[in-house]
């Protein structure tokens, strides 16, 4: 059994482990209650390896022996280390949310509220270094925002013995420490002080200062001379106390924590952090329950699987929440406890009673169905112990919220937003699993698609992706999320071979699919890429996004009639009205173009007005007064996503080229090939590109656009030239 999964477990005779409370490298924290002081408490169980040695043993003690010297109201007191079958440290259990779940709900926040964390924060800095006590482990996970609206940092000491640090590897979390802590010099308060303003960057600006491959943010701690907010974020004085906080050299930094307070004073006058949000009520000591479950008894040749199905079962009931598990001869002795008895005949029968409820089940006896019936009677027993309207445990939080986004995102494109805010609460109950953190890293990319606002997504999704593939390259999700990441800011070739590895780790993952059957669409192999897409949409019939690809497929054809029947029934349940006025232009449709525009209102995900002066030129043949302007917002198009960048200018050809203007439209095509374009089927069959067709520039960039798509399947098949007379004419 992991540390993840000891909820229901009593630590040390003492420690009864409610629920788990989060995850991470050192290990995981669970919400306790103390036995014999009658209290909360929270604890964490460390990760086995590290209990292993010595060193980290003997490294541990000295660091709660340290922590235990701070007493302050900002700082989350340690109380003890103890060894009882697993490491464990106690700590002052703060009721409320981590910065990381404040800013994941509101991305940043206002000056005041953001100075007055990080005086704060710097009020308890000031009482540990005063101790001789240095964090060295400061990031939104350690904050942590009290119901009453008080800032405590927490994970004192402990927290910075990080992977290596009895190997002289670095200590802390790569984004927010020093650059000299980078370098595995020696931690000052110096240290504490450059995280309070990179924490504090975070907050009023909603960006993390520094982000990507650890590589890249190593070489950017030794490069960067201090952080600069972005122009009219923050204002000018507060920006400069960031900056000095930040400085790359330790002597050019604010000289302590309590100085770092004091600048932050004339912006924290009238300002008090925010309680959060009203949470659940907590588990608590009285929502423990007790479950006894008798060894089993019977006779016959089949008691070794009772006993299979009684060790069985235990392991279920120890995993859920606010649940003690006792295996005992006799529930007699346990006040209003759940007892469970097991009897072994033809049959297994299992009876759960508590006080004068009971349930008896009828369950077959044969190793085929061993799981099926711990999994049944593990039911059974939290329905009699009243636990049926009970939440569930953190990993089934977890998994509901990451389905329910996955189905937000297959249904509408409109879902993302909502979908990203599911997978990040899922992600913070379960940051390890590799599935989360695949299906955070699709919708990070799809928000900077549709937000340009979102540049830093990328560099989240980057580190989500390497996550999952490290955690799990077996994992089909994983491959999906590679591959939709790589398609947005890389190569199309490997973008496509992501998605052909998601399919052969597991042929039924209808994105990875879907993800190469619209590639395969673009680069023109109709038929194959058809074949794609139907497997994606047997698996999925909800895949919204599959089936626009194929409409527009046959508007590219020309089978309009086709085009119509599809559009009527996907505009009815999940419109796309960028969609359908783009294919209105194709088709020529004035009055549709007309009747278009007005549901653009409003939509987020598109540069201002530039779909609205596209459709101003199709309808009032406007495109010299419009030209400079257009030409200039393809060429300058400020999404990090190289799709989004290349969907611009093919829109700016199309407005071209419907109005005649063979030089501007090339230029935009050329611009597009220069951004990754691939997409054969619209350079060969987009009805707007007429003009150009005939040039011989035209035909060098339908040449670069061929290669380009050629190895795409090579990637696939490994002959795209083989396989190059099926692409469209």
């Amino acid at each position: 059994m992991t540390e993840h999964e000891l909820a229901g477990r009593t630590i040390a005779g003492r420690y009864d482990l409610l629920a788990l409370l989060g995850a991470g490298g050192m290990g995981a924290v669970y919400r306790a209650h103390d036995r014999e002081l009658d209290e909360l408490v929270a604890l964490k169980v460390i990760r086995a390896e590290l209990a292993r040695s010595p060193v980290m043993v003997d490294r541990f003690r000295h660091e709660v022996k340290l922590a235990r010297r701070v007493t302050h109201v900002n700082i989350a007191r340690t109380f003890e280390l103890g060894h009882a079958g697993v490491m464990y440290c106690t700590m002052q259990l703060v009721e409320g949310e981590s910065l990381r779940q404040r800013l994941a709900r509101e991305r940043k926040l206002g000056i005041g509220e953001a100075a007055a964390i990080a005086r704060e924060l710097c009020d308890g800095l000031a009482a540990a270094h005063a101790a001789e006590v240095i964090h060295r482990d400061i990031k939104p996970d350690n904050v942590l925002l009290a119901q009453g609206g008080r800032v405590v940092l927490a994970d004192f000491g402990v927290a910075a013995i990080g992977e290596g640090a009895h190997t002289r590897e670095l200590s802390g979390t790569p984004e927010y420490m020093a650059p000299e802590q980078a370098r595995g010099e020696p931690p000052t308060p110096a240290c504490d002080i450059y995280a309070v303003g990179v924490l504090l960057y975070e907050m009023l600006t909603g960006l993390c200062a520094f982000s990507g491959e650890l590589v890249d943010i190593l070489v950017a701690k030794q490069e960067v001379l201090r952080l600069d907010a972005p122009p009219h974020s923050v204002p000018v004085d507060l920006a400069q106390v960031i900056g000095r906080a930040t400085a790359r050299e330790p002597a050019d930094r604010i000289a302590s924590a309590a100085e770092l307070g004091r600048l932050l004073a004339p912006w924290t006058a009238s300002a008090h952090p925010a309680a959060p949000a009203a949470p659940r009520r907590p588990a608590g000591i009285a929502d423990l329950h007790t479950v006894v479950v008798v060894p089993p008894t019977g006779e016959g040749e089949r008691m070794h699987v009772a006993e299979g199905v009684h060790e069985e079962l235990l392991r279920r009931l120890v995993r859920r929440p606010r649940m003690r598990v006792l295996p005992r001869p006799s529930g007699a002795l346990v006040p209003d406890a759940t007892v469970v008895e097991l009897y072994a005949a033809e049959l297994l029968s299992a009876t759960i009673r508590r006080g004068d409820a009971r349930t008896t089940l009828h369950l077959p006896l044969d190793i085929g169905s061993l799981g099926i019936a711990a999994d049944a009677i593990a039911s059974a027993v939290a329905e009699v112990a009243g636990q049926r309207g009970a939440g569930p445990d953190p990993a089934a939080q977890a998994l509901e919220m990451r389905l329910r986004a996955r189905a937000l995102t297959q249904r509408s494109f409109f879902g993302v937003p909502p979908a990203l805010e599911l997978l990040e609460q899922a992600h913070a109950l379960c940051p390890d699993d590799p599935r989360i953190a695949a299906a955070l890293a699709m919708q990070c990319v799809r928000f900077a698609v549709v937000d340009s606002t979102g540049e830093d997504a990328f560099g989240r999704s980057r580190a989500l992706v390497r996550a999952a593939l490290t955690a799990a390259p077996e994992l089909a999700e994983s491959h999906v999320a590679a591959g939709h990441l790589e398609l947005h800011t890389g190569d199309a070739a490997l973008a496509a071979s992501h998605f052909r590895t998601a399919i052969a780790c597991s042929p039924y993952v209808a994105e990875a699919h879907e993800g190469l059957g619209r590639m395969l669409l673009e680069a023109g192999f109709l038929d194959v890429a058809m074949a794609r897409i139907e497997d994606a949409l047997a698996i999925a019939p909800n895949l919204a996004s599959a089936r626009w690809e194929i409409a527009r497929a046959y508007a590219l054809e020309g089978d309009w009639a086709t085009y119509d029947r599809l559009v009527a029934e996907l505009a009815a349940q999940n419109d796309r009205p960028v969609a359908r006025l783009r294919l209105a232009w194709w088709r020529g449709d004035l009055a549709a173009v007309a009747a278009l525009q007005g549901n653009l209102l409003g939509l987020r995900g598109f540069e201002p007005g530039f779909v609205g002066r596209m459709s101003q030129i199709m309808l009032q043949r406007s495109w010299p007064a419009h030209r400079d302007g257009i030409f200039a917002a393809v060429v300058s198009a400020p999404s990090p996503s190289l799709r989004r960048r290349t969907f611009v200018a093919q829109l700016g050809a199309e407005a071209a080229g419907y109005s005649g203007d063979a030089r501007a439209c090339l230029a935009m095509i050329e611009h597009a090939v220069s951004c990754g374009l691939f997409d054969q089927h619209w350079l060969a069959r987009c009805p707007l590109l007429e003009p150009v067709r005939g040039t011989a520039e035209y035909a060098r960039l339908r040449g670069d656009v061929k290669r380009r798509a050629e190895s795409i399947l090579d990637a696939l098949y490994g002959d795209g030239k083989a396989l190059s007379d099926t692409l469209v004419g």
